[in-house]
C-alpha cells in the first residue's frame, strides 16, 4: 500500500495523528492510545487473531531498552531480571510469556502442526496436490507485508519472504541444533552481564535480532502452510464434499495429534525445558483465561483469539469460502492436538469436551475433567486421582526401609488374575486414576503385562513402581507394547556400593541404572525414587545429577514413615524434613527435573512461600482424598505407609468402600484434624502426614507389614502431624 493509499484507509484523527507525528509530545501520547486501532489499520489479517507474536516481540523490544537502561546505572539485579523475561520467558498468575526460547520453540512446532495436517489429510485421501499456488502467493503476500511493518520498528530483519518459505522444512535434529546455539549465545552474554563487562551491550542488540529472525523466520513459515492447508481443503471440497473430508479427518486426528505433540515434546525435552513447560509454551500465541478448580477436579482454557481461524478468516471473506471449511480443523484437529499436548503435561486421565469453536462462537473453549469415568454415576466431590496396588509382596530385594516388609514368597491369598481385573472394573466404576503397579517386585508376578493391558484398555493409566533388577531391553519393550505409561525405579545413592547395601543384593545399581536406560531407549516416561536416610543425606543434588544423565524427567523424594521394616531405621530430624525440602526445590531450578516430595506434605507450604508454580499438585497428603492403596490380598488402606485395613475387595465392591468407609470420611474432613494441624492456616493445602502422625502417636508401628483393622488402631492417625516444625498463625 502507498503511503497516500495508507493514509486514505485511515480516520480522520488517525490521519491527523499520523502526520503530525513529529508534534508535541502530548500529540505522540494520544498516538499510543489509539495504536491498537492504528494498528488494525494497517495490518490485512486480523491484528488480534494472527499478530500476538509482535505484539510479544515489541514488549521484548521494550524490556531490552529497560535493560540497557538499568545498565547504565549499574542496577544489575534488574539487567538479571529483566534478562531473564526477555530470553527464558515469565509466569505470574494468568500473565504468562515465553520469552524468546518459548516462543521460538511455539512456532517451530507450529510450523510441524500445520505442515503434518496437509499432509495426513492428503495421504489419507489419496489425493494430488491442487492447484493453488496463485492464491497461495497473493495471501502469503499479504501476511508478509505485515510482518515487515509490524516488525520495522522493532527490529531490522531485511527478511525475504519468499527465500524464507523455499527453504527445505528443518528436521528434529535442526531444530534442536537451531534452538541449542541460540541458548548458548544466550548463556554466554548472560555471564558476561553477570561479570559487568562492558562488551555485553554491544552484543544485546545482536542476540535480540538473533532470536527475533529466526521467531519471524518460523511465524512466516507458519503461515505459508496455514494458508496451503487451507486453500487445498477448499479445493478438496469441491470434489469430494465436505462430508467425506470430515470421514478423513475423523480417521487420522488421533495420530496427528500425538506425532505433532511428540514432536514438540521431543524437541522441548532435548534443549533442556522441562515437560510442564510444554503446555505454557503451546499456548504462547493465545489470550486465554485459564481456570483450573480444585475441588471440583475439573477445568476451562478458553482461547479468546486463534491465529490459524484469522488466517482463515481473511481467505474466507476474500473468497468466499463456508466457514463449515474452517470449523472442520476446529472439531477435530485442534481438538486433537489439544488432547494430546494434556495428555503429555497431566498426570492424570482427563475428558475433555470442546463446548465453543472458534469458527461458529467466535471463541474456543476447552472443558476438561479429571479422572472422569463414563461408567460412573457419582458426583462426589473426591474420587481417587491415584492408586497404589501393591501386587505381591514377593521381592528379590531385601530393602531395609520396605513397609510391606517385603519377601522371598508370596502371599497364600493374593488376588488372582481374574480378581484382579475385576478390580480394575470396579475402580473405573468410581473412576479413571492412574494406576501404579507396586511390590514386593511386580515384575515377579507372571500376569503383570497382561494386567497392564487390560487396565490401559478400560482407559487408566498405567504405572509401575520396580526396583529395576528385571528390567532389560526385552522387558522394557514388553512393558511399552503393554502401554504402560510411567515407571518408577529406586534409586538411593549415586555411588553403586552404597545403593547396594541399602537394598541389601550387590549389583542393585547396576542393575537399576541399566533399566532406566533400557526404559528411556524405548521411549518410557522414567521417575527416580529416592529414600532420604541419614546416609544419603547429602547426596541428593548428586543423585538428581544423575537421573539428569540418564534422562530421567520425574524425581520424587521420599520420606521415611515408621512402617513395615522403615520403623527401625534411624529418621532425620524434622529440622532436616524443612532444610532437605527447600534445598531441593532452589536446586531444582539448575536441574530439567519435575521433582516432588513424598510422605512430607509440608512442602505445599514451603513452595508456596518460594512462589513456586504449585498447579501441578493437588495437595500435600491426598490419602483418602484422591488417593488409596490396594495390599497383594485386596485389603484397601489410605495409603501405604498408613496400614488401616478398611474392608477387602473380596467382601465389599471398591465403591462402597471408597464412598462409605467411616476413615476416608475423617481424612476428607479437614475440620477432623487435631493439635496443631487442625489449627493451621495450611491444613486445606498440606493436611499433615496422617501416616507418619499415626505411627509416632503408636510409639512406632509394628514391622510385621501386617494391616491393622479400625477397630485396634495403636495411634491416633488425626493428631498434629510430629515432624512438621511449623507453628500456625492462627486458631479454629
Amino acid at each position: 500500500m502507498s503511503y497516500s493509499g495508507m493514509l486514505n484507509s485511515l480516520s480522520a484523527d488517525m490521519r491527523f495523528l499520523f502526520e503530525n507525528a513529529f508534534k508535541p509530545l502530548t500529540i505522540l501520547l494520544n498516538i499510543c492510545m489509539i495504536n491498537s486501532r492504528l494498528v488494525a489499520a494497517l495490518t490485512k489479517f486480523n491484528e488480534k487473531h494472527c499478530h500476538k507474536w509482535a505484539l510479544l516481540l515489541r514488549e521484548k523490544r521494550e524490556k531490552l531498552n529497560q535493560i540497557l537502561a538499568a545498565i547504565d546505572h549499574e542496577d544489575f539485579d534488574e539487567v538479571k531480571r529483566l534478562f531473564s523475561e526477555v530470553f527464558y520467558g515469565v509466569s505470574a498468575g494468568k500473565r504468562t510469556d515465553p520469552g524468546m526460547a518459548g516462543s521460538l520453540l511455539y512456532h517451530m512446532a507450529m510450523v510441524t502442526k500445520m505442515e503434518t495436517e496437509t499432509s495426513v489429510l492428503l495421504e489419507e485421501l489419496c489425493a494430488d496436490l491442487p492447484d493453488i499456488v496463485g492464491q497461495l502467493w497473493r495471501f502469503y503476500g499479504d501476511f508478509a507485508s505485515d510482518v515487515a511493518w509490524l516488525t520495522k520498528e522493532i527490529v531490522p530483519l531485511n527478511l525475504n519472504p519468499q527465500e524464507v518459505v523455499s527453504k527445505a522444512s528443518l528436521s528434529t535434529a535442526e531444530k534442536i541444533g537451531t534452538f541449542t546455539k541460540l541458548i548458548e549465545k544466550t548463556k554466554a552474554l548472560e555471564h558476561l552481564l553477570s561479570d559487568k563487562n562492558p562488551e555485553a551491550i554491544k552484543h544485546l542488540e545482536y542476540l535480540f535480532r538473533d532470536w527475533s529472525r529466526h521467531i519471524v523466520e518460523m511465524r512466516l513459515r507458519q503461515e505459508y502452510e496455514t494458508i496451503k492447508g487451507f486453500l487445498i481443503t477448499a479445493e478438496l471440497t469441491k470434489t469430494i464434499g465436505v462430508s467425506r473430508l470430515q470421514d478423513a479427518i475423523k480417521r487420522v486426528q488421533e495420530k496427528f495429534g500425538e506425532e505433532t505433540v511428540n514432536i514438540a515434546l521431543t524437541v522441548t525435552l532435548k534443549v533442556g525445558m522441562r515437560r510442564e513447560k510444554l503446555q505454557t509454551i503451546m499456548l504462547s500465541d493465545h489470550f486465554i483465561n485459564y481456570t483450573m478448580d480444585l475441588a471440583k477436579l475439573d477445568g476451562r482454557m478458553q482461547f479468546l483469539n486463534c491465529p490459524i481461524f484469522g488466517s482463515y478468516q481473511y481467505i474466507a471473506e476474500k473468497l468466499g469460502i463456508s466457514n463449515a471449511v474452517g470449523s472442520l480443523f476446529c472439531v477435530h484437529f485442534c481438538y486433537a492436538h489439544a488432547k494430546a499436548m494434556l495428555n503429555t503435561v497431566l498426570p492424570f486421565t482427563f475428558a475433555l469436551w470442546q463446548p465453543q469453536r472458534m469458527a461458529t462462537h467466535g471463541k474456543c473453549e476447552f472443558y476438561l475433567k479429571l479422572a472422569y469415568s463414563p461408567t460412573s454415576l457419582t458426583s462426589e466431590k473426591f474420587i481417587p486421582l491415584v492408586i497404589s496396588w501393591n501386587l505381591t509382596r514377593k521381592c528379590n530385594l531385601k530393602c531395609p526401609h520396605c513397609y510391606i516388609n517385603a519377601t522371598t514368597q508370596q502371599l497364600e491369598n493374593e488376588l488372582n488374575t481374574e480378581e484382579s481385573k475385576r478390580l480394575i472394573d470396579q475402580i473405573c466404576e468410581v473412576s479413571r486414576p492412574l494406576l501404579i503397579l507396586s511390590g514386593g517386585e511386580p515384575l515377579l508376578r507372571k500376569d503383570i503385562y497382561e494386567l497392564i493391558s487390560y487396565g490401559a484398555e478400560k482407559g487408566l493409566k498405567m504405572g509401575l513402581g520396580s526396583n529395576g533388577s528385571l528390567i532389560d531391553d526385552v522387558a522394557a519393550k514388553n512393558l511399552k507394547e503393554a502401554s504402560i505409561e510411567t515407571v518408577s525405579i529406586s534409586l538411593d545413592s549415586n555411588i553403586p556400593e552404597q545403593h547396594d547395601e541399602f537394598r541389601s543384593v550387590g549389583g542393585s545399581w547396576e542393575k537399576a541404572v541399566r533399566a532406566i536406560k533400557a526404559l528411556r531407549e524405548n521411549d518410557v516416561l522414567v521417575q527416580v525414587n529416592t529414600t532420604v536416610t541419614q546416609r544419603n543425606y547429602d547426596q541428593i543434588d548428586d543423585i538428581m545429577s544423575l537421573a539428569e544423565r540418564l534422562g530421567v524427567e520425574n524425581f520424587h523424594l521420599f520420606f521415611l514413615v515408621p512402617t513395615g521394616r522403615g520403623a527401625k531405621i534411624a529418621d532425620i530430624s524434622p529440622a532436616k524434613y524443612e532444610d532437605m525440602i527447600k534445598t531441593t526445590f532452589a536446586k531444582a531450578a539448575k536441574h530439567k527435573l519435575n521433582v516432588r516430595p513424598s510422605c512430607a506434605p509440608q512442602f505445599m507450604r514451603i513452595a508456596k512461600g518460594m512462589n513456586l508454580e504449585m498447579r501441578q499438585w493437588i495437595r500435600g497428603c491426598i490419602a483418602g482424598l484422591y488417593y488409596c492403596r490396594v495390599y497383594p490380598n485386596g485389603d484397601i488402606t489410605p495409603c501405604p505407609y498408613l496400614p488401616i485395613k478398611l474392608g477387602n475387595i473380596r467382601e465389599k465392591s471398591f465403591r462402597e468402600i471408597w464412598f462409605n468407609s467411616g476413615m476416608f470420611k475423617s481424612l476428607r474432613d479437614f475440620n477432623a484434624l487435631k493439635g496443631k494441624c487442625g489449627a493451621c492456616d495450611y491444613r486445606g493445602l498440606c493436611g499433615g502426614c496422617r501416616a507418619r502422625a499415626y505411627g509416632l502417636s503408636s510409639d512406632f508401628i509394628d514391622y510385621c507389614g501386617d494391616l491393622h483393622e479400625p477397630t485396634e488402631l495403636k495411634g491416633d492417625y488425626l493428631t498434629e502431624d510430629p515432624w512438621c516444625v511449623y507453628q500456625p498463625k492462627k486458631s479454629h
